[in-house]
């Protein structure tokens, strides 16, 4: 005790201090293992921990089961059986399965517990492979798309096809297949039939050639293969009619023809006539003009007949061998007849058919045909006129050319341009008998006949307005169609329009040209100004039925061609035997080659250079219809001044009835119909 008392009573001396090196120090503080492993352990269980709390459970069901199946991106991911622990946000799922295109896409995980992801994947593409028996080159087609000709692999998406198999001579296969795809081959093979018949064909005589269709298979006798279907066979041989005959066959079937009995080939008779245009006929049937190539049975007399107009008519004899060609050769003699004429005054020039007289006899002695005679002279208006010369007569022709008075008006252009293909001839008037007499064959009661005369000179359209003229006035206009029958092509005449529409025309005409208008509007009818002035305007029925029937003086006919039907070729656009099924009447035997209407001028002018004044379309003119009438000399007659509907003349494309086809006929409407249309007139002065 005494030796702690001492120890604690003894003075404290000082010692010298060092300062402990750091790196010393820093070794005491490296952790020990255990420590880091404990932290280490800490902090995962404390990471786990958060990410469980934080992951959702996700669910991918893939169909059909996957060979592999990738989570791309995120922290961590864990698979607890048929789920996957995901934290939520955005992701990348790549699958791939043999067979199968490899699946990639995005998904986005939300904030829901359990989620669930279905996808199927795309199968690849199989290979079908193509066969066909007996033949291979047969056409293959799959969903009607041509893939190429057997036998044929090609790649096809999975699912069901209709397959074809086509070719000229088999039988159409079609099946439908279920393609497995997976890069799987499937195969079809087509079972082909054939679509052929076979044709056992003989001729008497033998070693004639069997034309099908265009081609040469052989010669008789003989066994050919004809597609199934209908087919033209023809046999030929030298110095033989041609046999023809329409077979129908089926595939697979034996057609035996009996020996066919081949007929001696017609002779060829060749008809040359001077001049040309002579009537033929042969064997009492009228046959066509000359010249003309006909044919003839062989070794059979046969009767030829010309005749022509004006000529004396030539019969002869003829027999030709099997397959002759022969050529007749016949100088028509021309009948005469003797025209005296007597002009005044004696002095004017004389024109016959365009060559001027040379001599001063007026005595002149024609073939019995139509001619045309004008007399001219300086200061007077030409007189023009068509005269047929009676065989065997003599006629006597008196003309008294037109006086001082009438000379202004033979000084008046006899042909004005109106606009553009449009065009109008002067008409020198006359007195005239218009309508026809009672108990005239096919005469309406409308067609009362009365005496007109017509002083004023007047201008004429040649041709019917046209689609396109009409158009410059109205471009929305379209005259349409008629059954098969287009109607508005721009040469084509213009049709269902109405008689206002024709006179607002006019109008618009005369004022491109400008000329005064000739209609004016009194409270809501449209009518001619008083006085008529020269602007444009329809035609007055009476210098329509001049223009047309008349022909500057001739005697009236009853038809455009003469007094009898049927109408020659070339007469003008009726109802031919193309319009049978379109119009209830049709000339048989007549062919204008229009269905419907043809391009405006496209048959010959009548002596005044006017055409389709009767056949194409009828016309609007400008009279009120009115079916009766007052006695006396009608002069420059406008129609009445009221009434309901307009007069319409001249036959149609449509008209095929005895009693529409002639000069006289009338008709009368007020609105626009598919074969009515019009033509422009306007007074000289």
């Amino acid at each position: 005790m005494n030796e702690q008392n001492n120890d604690v009573n003894s003075e404290l001396e000082a010692v010298n201090f060092k300062k402990a090196d750091r790196a010393t120090k820093k070794r005491n503080r490296i952790l020990k293992p255990l420590s880091l492993c404990l932290i280490f352990l800490f902090t995962l269980l404390c990471s786990v921990t958060l990410f469980t709390l934080q992951a959702r459970g996700l669910k991918i069901a893939v169909t059909p089961e996957p060979d592999s199946l990738e989570i791309l991106g995120g922290f961590f991911t864990y698979q607890l059986g048929e789920r996957f622990l995901i934290l939520p946000g955005d992701y990348r799922i790549r699958v791939k399965a043999e067979g199968y295109k490899d699946l990639e896409m995005a998904i986005t995980v939300g904030a829901e517990p359990n989620q669930t992801i279905e996808l199927e994947m795309a199968k690849l593409p199989g290979f079908l492979i193509a066969n066909s028996a007996p033949t291979a080159d047969i056409d293959v087609f799959i969903d009607e798309v041509y893939q190429g000709k057997t036998p044929l692999r090609t790649k096809i998406e999975p699912g069901l096809h209709d397959i074809f198999f086509q070719s000229e001579r088999y039988l159409t296969y079609s099946t439908k297949i279920q393609i497995e795809g997976r890069n799987l081959e499937q195969t079809v093979t087509a079972n082909l039939s054939p679509a052929w018949a076979e044709l056992n064909i003989s001729s008497d005589p033998s070693s004639a050639e069997i034309v099908v269709g265009e081609e040469k298979v052989g010669i008789t006798p003989t066994k050919i293969e004809l597609l199934q279907g209908d087919h033209t066979v023809k046999l030929s041989k030298a110095g033989f009619k041609v046999w023809q005959s329409d077979i129908t066959v089926s595939a697979g079937s034996v057609i035996n023809l009996d020996s066919i009995n081949l007929l001696k080939a017609d002779g060829q008779l060749s008809i040359v006539t001077d001049p040309a245009g002579a009537n033929i006929t042969i064997d009492a049937k009228y046959q066509g003009q000359s010249p003309l190539v006909a044919t003839l049975e062989p070794e059979k007399t046969h009767e030829i007949l010309l005749t022509k107009a004006g000529f004396e008519p030539i019969q002869k004899a003829i027999e030709v061998e099997p397959g002759q060609e022969i050529t007749l050769k016949s100088n028509l003699i021309p009948m005469t007849g003797v025209v005296e004429l007597e002009i005044e005054p004696n002095d004017a020039t004389v024109l016959l058919d365009g060559l001027e007289l040379k001599s001063n006899t007026r005595r002149l002695t024609l073939s019995a045909t139509r001619h045309r005679i004008q007399i001219i002279k300086s200061g007077y208006a030409t007189k023009d006129m068509i005269i047929i010369p009676k065989a065997g007569l003599t006629q006597e022709l008196v003309v008294q050319l037109k006086t001082e008075a009438e000379a202004k008006v033979a000084a008046i252009p006899s042909k004005i341009q109106v606009m553009e293909n449009v065009t109008a001839k002067l008409i020198i008037p006359d007195k005239f008998a218009m309508g026809s007499k009672r108990g005239e064959r096919g005469r309406r009661t409308n067609e009362i006949e009365k005496e007109v005369q017509l002083a004023r000179p007047f201008y004429l359209g040649t041709k019917e307005i046209t689609n396109l003229a009409f158009k410059k006035f109205d471009p929305s206009h379209d005259s349409g169609v008629l059954g098969r029958s287009l109607l508005s092509d721009d040469d084509r005449p213009v049709v269902n329009i109405s008689w206002e529409q024709g006179i607002l025309f006019c109008n618009w005409l005369s004022k491109r040209n400008n000329l005064e208008v000739a209609y004016e509007k009194v409270g809501n009818i449209w009518r001619l100004k008083e006085p008529i002035s020269t602007g444009f305007r329809l035609p007055t029925e009476a210098e329509w039925a001049w223009a047309a029937r008349y022909n500057q003086g001739n005697s009236a006919t009853r038809f455009p061609w003469g007094d009898y039907m049927p109408p020659p070729p070339n007469a003008g656009n009726y109802a031919d035997e193309s319009a049978a099924n379109m119009s209830s009447y049709y000339i048989i035997g007549y062919n204008d080659s229009y269905r419907g209407t043809a391009p405006v001028g496209s048959f010959p002018a009548n002596t005044f250079g006017i055409q389709d004044l009767n056949g194409n379309v009828s016309e609007w003119v400008n009279d009120i219809y009115a079916t009766s009438a007052r006695r006396g000399v009608f002069i420059d007659p406008i129609g009445p001044k009221t009434g309901d509907y307009y007069v319409i003349r001249g036959a149609n494309y449509t008209s095929g009835r005895f009693s529409e086809l002639r000069w006289t006929y009338r008709d009368y409407g007020k609105t626009g119909r598919p074969e009515v249309g019009f033509r422009i007139a306007r007074y000289a002065e």
